[in-house]
């Protein structure tokens, strides 16, 4: 059989869009591949008393680099999280390290230094924040 133009064009484009559904696919599950952690997921806070939230989630972090016009790209995935005191804006908050129900970040809005420990059988956090050389409370239930 002999295949005609219009043939061959359809073939190419079923498996360009094949591999490029592939592609998507596969850099959109990388983010569901990540070990969850107990931190991530949408909290309700008090900081020092004060209503607050905090979200911390796994987010597609794709890498591009160029040299001359030749370009490469990478997907991978980062952990992102941001708190918002009250009717504030967001704020990116840097995780430093994680053990097992103990979690120490900054906050980069004033670049402070924030811990929580979390009790799973009630599924919540109590720490505190380090502003200005006094600690300040923070809770935290999901």
């Amino acid at each position: 059989m002999n295949s005609t133009p219009q043939t061959t064009r359809n073939t190419t484009f079923k498996r360009t869009a094949l591999t490029a559904l592939l592609l998507s696919l596969s850099s959109l599950s990388q983010a569901s591949t990540v070990a969850s952690q107990w931190y991530f997921g949408d909290w309700s806070c008090l900081i020092d008393g004060r209503a607050a939230r905090m979200v911390w989630q796994v987010v597609n972090d794709p890498q591009t680099s160029c040299s001359g016009d030749v370009c490469s790209s990478t997907s991978g995935v980062a952990i992102k999280g941001w708190f918002k005191d009250g009717n504030g804006p967001w704020v990116t908050l840097n995780s430093q390290r994680v053990t097992q129900n103990d979690f120490r970040f900054t906050y980069t809005g004033d670049n402070t230094r924030w811990f929580l420990r979390y009790d799973p059988a009630n599924r919540s956090a109590v720490g505190n924040t380090i502003w200005n050389g006094n600690a300040y409370s923070l809770s935290c239930r999901k």
